[in-house]
């Protein structure tokens, strides 16, 4: 969902809007499974900027080469070939902030394999950008019935 003109600088201020909507959204998922603390919200933060930005660089790499490909670039039947690419820069972007957040003692995580911290960043990555394309075409399917 484009909130403003898609330029770069308006680029990082919408994904950091993202960030920490998504890190509010961890943030509340934590609380029930009895792993919320305060002195974790540095890295929750870290996690949901992580998320938005590296989403947004999968989104970009998708569009400038395959996307480039097909006349209407965001249909839903490209959904295939987009989810692979979400779901290995979410991969990248959760690990990333994960080892980051542990390196520099702002969040807990028990020893579990590197690989399932890649699932878990892919599976949320495809989850978060379904959903922004679902607004997107939500919002371009309203503009073009006005």
């Amino acid at each position: 969902m484009r909130l403003f003109e898609e330029t770069p600088r308006m680029g990082i201020l919408r994904n950091l809007l993202y960030g920490v909507i998504i890190a509010l959204i961890y943030a509340g998922v934590m609380i029930p499974m009895w792993k919320y603390n305060t002195e974790f919200l540095p890295g929750y933060l870290l996690i949901g900027v992580c998320l938005s930005f590296f989403g947004w660089a999968g989104e970009r790499l998708w569009l400038a080469s395959i996307g480039t490909g097909f006349k209407n670039s965001s249909a839903w039947n490209l959904l295939a070939s987009r989810m692979l690419i979400w779901a290995m820069f979410g991969g990248m972007g959760y690990t990333i902030a994960i080892t980051i957040a542990v390196k520099y003692d702002v969040i807990y995580v028990q020893l579990i394999p590197i690989k399932n911290m890649f699932f878990i960043g892919a599976h949320l990555s495809c989850i978060i950008q379904l959903f922004l394309l679902y607004l997107t075409q939500r919002k371009q399917q309203h503009i073009t019935k006005a």
